[in-house]
């Protein structure tokens, strides 16, 4: 088989895997971030029912966090044992059980153990999908495989901002509560979704009946030019991967942005609400807007860094885009242009998330990349249960959102430089070819 038929059999194989297994796992992706977050707008009801204070709800809210990075390295490992199409639907249909029982909340310690149920159903899956994509996309096609998986990210914060205050106004019909509704109906989908993806998602491409033998051989072929410089694949472990000083770079960078903007959506109506003097359906259209902004970005990073050969400038531009978008909603002033930083946060999100998640895939490899991306999650999660905590009591003591805030522009300089130095090391290795 010449170089050319190979290539087109493959640009084939990747086609038909691009439209039979990506839109399935987005939207499982976007129920779980919407089952995981969908606690911001219940809360505008919620908390004064119960009569939850800022630091109760934070807490719980960041249990979530703390639940689901004791579990994501386990969690990929079984994955690998028992294959993504069982795993994958086992997670998606627990978690969506869990959402659901939100609904029965009615003491913080009910809101407790079921955020840190929540945690615990839902871990492994977004690394375990990354892990998934690496035996499908080659390194070229992998930025826009990633972005078209993780856009279900952004896009769940505009389906947030569409339906949840619909959700809320069914307030009272059938002796329910609007945020009881808005539990139970964002919840069982995913309960669904698990179902479909047992019935139909192939482990790997040899069990795909959609691939003819010879796509699944110039599939693999393609696989296999993956960069291996520098990697060592003999220890497959634990400490081996935690070791390697990309991973240790992109943990740290992914703690500071993966709590710093978990934090600030898990109160963000709040938050906008409080810092504007708007309404929840006006909060709820920017944040419909911001999401589909930061989807459109997500898009573009995945297609522009893959023709780039690298991720890196991508990142360290979407970091430096982070902390000006929040300086401007700490000291802009005015509701217009808090309301400016929050669109372009979700904007410089959408780029960094593109370009951090395909610089994993980039990094590590097989077993190295199942538990380096598990760790990498693990670590920033925990950072993200401490933050909306701390977010939380920062709002009960001082009295607003505001204060915590403040750190929010220095945290993303300190990511920005974690960010140069992984460019800087990445140089010094050589440039390898995306990674």
């Amino acid at each position: 088989m010449t170089s050319v038929q190979n290539s087109s059999l493959a640009n084939s194989a990747i086609s038909k895997a691009g439209w039979r297994i990506i839109p399935l796992l987005s939207i499982g992706y976007l129920t779980a971030y919407i089952d995981r977050v969908n606690v911001s707008f219940a809360s505008t009801q919620m908390n004064v029912d119960l009569g939850f204070s800022a630091t109760v709800y934070g807490l719980g809210a960041g249990l979530f966090y703390l639940s689901y990075s004791l579990v994501e390295i386990p969690s990929n490992m079984l994955l690998m044992r028992f294959g993504a199409r069982a795993w994958l639907a086992r997670i998606m249909i627990m978690w969506g059980v869990i959402a659901a029982a939100m609904m029965f909340v009615q003491t913080p310690n009910h809101f407790y153990a079921l955020r840190f149920l929540l945690g615990l159903a839902e871990a492994g899956f977004f690394p375990g999908v990354l892990y998934y994509l690496s035996h499908w996309f080659p390194t070229r096609q992998r930025g826009r495989a990633v972005a078209m998986f993780y856009l279900a990210n952004p896009l769940a914060v505009s389906v947030m901002g569409l339906i949840s205050g619909p959700l809320l106004a069914l307030d009272g019909t059938g002796g329910l509560r609007g945020w009881q509704w808005l539990y139970l109906l964002q919840g069982l989908p995913a309960v669904l979704i698990g179902v479909l993806v047992f019935a139909f998602l192939p482990n790997t491409p040899d069990d795909a009946r959609w691939l003819s033998p010879e796509e699944r051989t110039a599939l693999q072929t393609e696989l296999d030019k993956h960069p291996v410089a520098d990697e060592d694949h003999s220890g497959g472990g634990v400490l081996a991967v935690l070791s390697d000083r990309r991973v240790q770079l992109l943990a740290a960078i992914y703690v500071v942005t993966l709590s710093c903007a978990t934090a600030f959506l898990l109160s963000g109506p709040a938050i906008l609400m409080e810092m504007t003097g708007w309404n929840l359906p006006e909060v709820s259209n920017i944040i419909f807007y911001g999401g589909l902004l930061g989807a459109a970005t997500m898009l573009i990073t995945g297609w522009v860094t893959d023709w780039m050969g690298q991720r890196y400038t991508a990142l360290i531009i979407a970091l430096t885009v982070d902390m000006f978008a929040y300086a401007l909603i700490v000291l802009g002033g005015t509701p217009t242009l808090i309301m400016a930083g929050f669109v372009l946060a979700q904007m410089g999100r959408g780029i960094q998330a593109t370009a951090q998640a395909a610089l994993w895939t980039d990094v590590l490899r097989q077993r190295r990349l199942a538990i380096g991306v598990a760790a990498i999650s693990s670590v920033a999660n925990m950072g993200t249960f401490l933050l909306p905590f701390a977010f939380g009591w920062s709002r009960d003591a001082t009295g607003g959102y505001i204060t915590a805030l403040y750190f929010w522009p220095p945290l993303h300089l300190l990511a920005v430089g974690l960010g140069l130095v992984l460019y800087l090391d990445w140089k010094r290795r050589g440039s390898v070819k995306a990674g």
